[in-house]
């Protein structure tokens, strides 16, 4: 599938050069950026960019297409990529990359002198997937194509397309990243990334969230943790919800099939407040208890003990960044501003501080609209 994509990038090429597009080069003029990685430099105040190139004259072959991958540092992007031509001897091609990995380092210190630059220059494109590295740094994953002897950056895009159907991590191009930084009330977040290696095998894997404050990142919310922040901003469409029995062990996988989540502020007792309400639709995918699940009765309980389950999970998460960030990647605040502009006016001076104080009601209800081929739990004796 991925030789098939980069076969298609290729012709693409080829016949912009045929058709004779104002804008075209030739494709031995030019170098493809998949990916890039972006860490701090060695010396003070300097940048290291690690870009992922196609090599299309070995994708042109019959073997998959090849890669290059080229490390250089400097005092900016542009002048580093200015410098990346200097070697290469081609012009860079941003328009097909895929994903722009940052180091954790990096993003503690600061994305805006990054991702401004790939905002504002006319050959990038604003739909580019965007993550923070759990490893050292961002090159050891840009570079993993060089282990797995397939383009990394094309590999990510496959994975963030597919990510609904997990949904352990948030799903954010360039262009989104910078709408929330500049959004009234709203704070960014990233996808976070590592390295998983499973019998010699290395992978990127892609988990949890990267929590921004101002241009910042203060911390970091877990894979599972995040599949709820993602219910409470109905951003939702697949995944598991486990379930267990009244003892505390697993007894149920729920298939989501799907999720509508609103999301109201409102005055109570004088006091802001946001009131979520959640309404799931379910399968009932596995079952790892011999208790009987065979009549309504029993389909009304586990239904209701989903949602109870639910609404803590969601409300948990919310409390964490609440107390830990006082960064709000929910959108409360967008929401104040849209629907309370008088009261907007009021607390957007000191939002952080009136966020982390917010109250917030979670309902949530679940509802099983298939439970497999069956309704009987296997029986031993």
């Amino acid at each position: 599938m991925l030789k098939k994509v980069i076969l298609a990038f290729i012709s693409l090429i080829l016949l912009i050069s045929v058709t004779g597009c104002w804008n075209y080069s030739e494709v031995d003029d030019i170098s493809i950026v998949a990916g890039v990685g972006i860490d701090k430099g060695e010396s003070e105040g300097e940048l290291s960019v690690t870009v992922e190139i196609v090599d299309t004259k070995v994708g042109m072959k019959s073997s998959p297409a090849g890669f290059k991958i080229l490390t250089l540092s400097g005092k900016t992007i542009f002048e580093i990529a200015r410098g990346i031509i200097s070697i290469t001897g081609k012009k860079l091609f941003w328009s097909h990359s895929k994903a722009i990995v940052l180091s954790e380092e990096l993003a503690r210190e600061g994305v805006i002198k990054v991702i401004d630059w790939y905002n504002r220059d006319t050959e990038t494109r604003s739909d580019v997937y965007i993550f923070v590295s759990k490893e050292k740094t961002a090159k050891e994953v840009i570079s993993l194509s060089s282990v797995t002897e397939s383009i990394t950056a094309f590999a990510l895009a496959q994975q963030m397309r597919s990510e609904k159907n997990v949904s352990t991590a948030p799903v954010v191009e360039v262009w989104d990243f910078i709408d929330k930084l500049e959004a009234s009330g709203e704070f960014a977040m990233a996808p976070l990334i590592n390295i998983h290696e499973q019998n010699k095998t290395k992978n990127a894997q892609v988990s949890g969230t990267a929590i921004f404050r101002m241009d910042k990142m203060v911390g970091t919310i877990s894979g599972e943790e995040t599949k709820y922040m993602l219910f409470a901003i109905n951003q939702i469409e697949g995944g598991v919800l486990p379930l267990n029995d009244e003892q505390g062990k697993p007894a149920f996988s729920l298939e989501i099939l799907s999720n509508k989540t609103k999301v109201k502020p409102v005055w109570i007792d004088g006091k802001l407040q946001m009131q979520i309400n959640t309404e799931t639709q379910v399968g009932l995918d596995e079952v790892m208890t011999p208790e009987e699940f065979n009549n309504i009765d029993s389909k009304n309980v586990l239904e209701k003990r989903a949602g109870k389950e639910l609404q803590k999970r969601i409300l948990s998460v919310i409390h964490r960044v609440q107390q830990d960030y006082h960064a709000d990647i929910f959108g409360f605040g967008e929401l104040v501003h849209e629907r309370m502009p008088q009261t907007w006016k009021k607390v957007k001076e000191n939002w952080g501080q009136e966020f982390s104080e917010l109250g917030v009601v979670v309902n949530s209800k679940v509802f099983i609209k298939s439970s497999g081929q069956t309704s009987r739990s296997i029986q031993t004796h």
